[in-house]
């Protein structure tokens, strides 16, 4: 964590981030099964789910100091992306919107065949 990560209220995800731990995440399923794993997810973290937009593929879950944006894109048939932007409410984040990402990452991984990060530069 470098000294300015302690300010940091929001992180997102992205093709080609700085921080290889905050690429995009790309698995071998369809966007109905990636949907359902960030929603079983979401509910063992006791988050509510305020919206979900199965057109632009996007969910918009609600903690008790924080939310997270979703989106999913499935690139085809078998290949679909994870993004998250997470928002923290406060001051200091203290490196707890990168965490909460990390550990949907690693709940995605386990449960969903993992294929890799930035795979569409």
């Amino acid at each position: 964590m470098g000294m300015l990560d302690v300010f940091k209220t929001v992180a997102e995800t992205k093709e080609l981030h700085v921080d290889p731990y905050l690429r995009s995440h790309y698995y071998k399923t369809n966007y109905q099964k990636a949907k359902d794993a960030v929603l079983m997810h979401a509910k063992e973290l006791k988050l509510d789910v305020r919206h979900v937009d199965d057109v632009h593929k996007e969910l918009f879950l609600q903690g008790p100091r924080h939310h997270v944006i979703c989106s999913i894109v499935q690139v085809s048939p078998i290949e679909t992306s994870v993004d998250f932007k997470v928002e923290v409410y406060g001051l200091l984040g203290m490196n707890k919107p990168k965490n909460i990402i990390l550990g949907f990452y690693r709940y995605l991984d386990k449960e969903l065949p993992f294929k890799g990060t930035s795979l569409h530069p």
